[in-house]
């Protein structure tokens, strides 16, 4: 009731203005999720742990016209950061024309965080306990930034400025602290970039990224900084795809003569069965100098449309977590999910 008083207010004041089109949209959606996780190391045999989580989203957008051809748009999303708490999980403000988006806060533009392989469920680094490394860039995205897109050739190129590269997406006022790493050196600066392409139709797509996160630490050997590459291929029913990322966390000692890079290498293939029911596969390789085995996670996946409501069932082995030789992982993950 409430959220139909909101939408009559709004229409009345339009139309008492007559100068501009706005729309306010909500939204969100509601996930359940059962984990079964089985951890094994060379010290033990193996531990089970079985845990049942929710997650709940709720999302306003609010977009309107503005002079010369330009739009406005507000948007922001919560949901909750603990069991008896909630937070700002996205927010931000952008104007855009038809060639150009320019914005500040967190999310929207995507920058680098390209998703490297197609899936029908959770990519494997998101599923908890599915390895060490991840298969796509940590984009400044989720922190305030900056940000500009704009079309080019076949694609879109996008750019993102953090001045903390992690402060996160607490909501506050402003003000000239800049907030401590772990160490309790103060943080510097982030910038990212990308192109996000697309051909043949849309069949054909793929994207490439980089990013720096600048480290004021004395304590690190180096600034953290990714790369990412990716391309995917749409055959109807089948979907392809494969990526690499290099990723290097610059929190060596200073002593340190090694750069902690490790790369991931990640395939992965999707089969719409029919209209409701798919599955896929997923496999990642993680290497560095530093490890004394390769991390490898194998993922295999179905997903089951019912309309309102979807259903997945994720089965994930990891072999070598974070190149520890034998210290292996198996997860399963049932999810439901709704959006409203």
């Amino acid at each position: 009731m409430k959220k139909l008083l909101a939408s009559t207010a709004l229409v009345g004041a339009l139309i008492a203005s007559g100068s501009s089109f706005a729309e306010t949209k909500f939204g969100g959606n509601v996930e359940n999720t059962w984990t079964s996780e089985k951890t094994q190391t060379t010290a033990v045999a193996a531990d089970s742990y079985d845990s049942i989580g929710t997650d709940i989203e709720i999302t306003v957008d609010h977009t309107v016209d503005l002079s010369n051809g330009w739009k406005g748009k507000v948007a922001m999303a919560i949901d909750e950061s603990a069991a008896t708490d909630i937070s700002v999980s996205r927010s931000y403000a952008q104007v855009s024309n038809d060639t150009l988006t320019l914005q500040i806060g967190t999310e929207g533009i995507g920058g680098a965080e390209i998703y490297p392989i197609p899936t029908v469920a959770d990519i494997s680094s998101d599923i908890p306990g599915a390895g060490s490394t991840q298969e796509y860039i940590a984009s400044l995205n989720n922190t305030h930034t900056i940000a500009a897109a704009v079309k080019v050739p076949f694609g879109t190129f996008e750019a993102l400025y953090a001045p903390q590269a992690s402060a996160g997406k607490a909501i506050n006022d402003s003000d000239a602290q800049v907030p401590a790493d772990a160490a309790g050196a103060p943080d510097g600066t982030g910038l990212e970039v990308a192109y996000k392409f697309s051909a043949m139709d849309g069949a054909l797509t793929g994207g490439v990224g980089a990013n720096k996160k600048k480290s004021n630490s004395v304590d690190n050997h180096d600034d953290a900084s990714e790369k990412a590459a990716s391309l995917q291929y749409n055959f109807g029913a089948v979907k392809v795809g494969a990526g690499r990322l290099l990723s290097k966390a610059g929190a060596n000692a200073a002593s340190s003569t090694t750069d902690r890079e490790v790369t991931i290498d990640s395939f992965g293939l999707t089969l719409a069965a029919s209209d409701d029911l798919s599955v896929g596969v997923q496999y990642k390789e993680a290497s560095s100098a530093e490890w004394g085995s390769d991390e490898e996670t194998t993922t295999l996946q179905a997903a089951y449309n019912f309309g309102g409501i979807g259903f997945s069932l994720s089965y994930v082995q990891v072999d070598n977590d974070g190149g520890t030789a034998g210290t292996d992982n198996e997860v399963y993950v049932f999810r439901t999910k709704t959006s409203f």
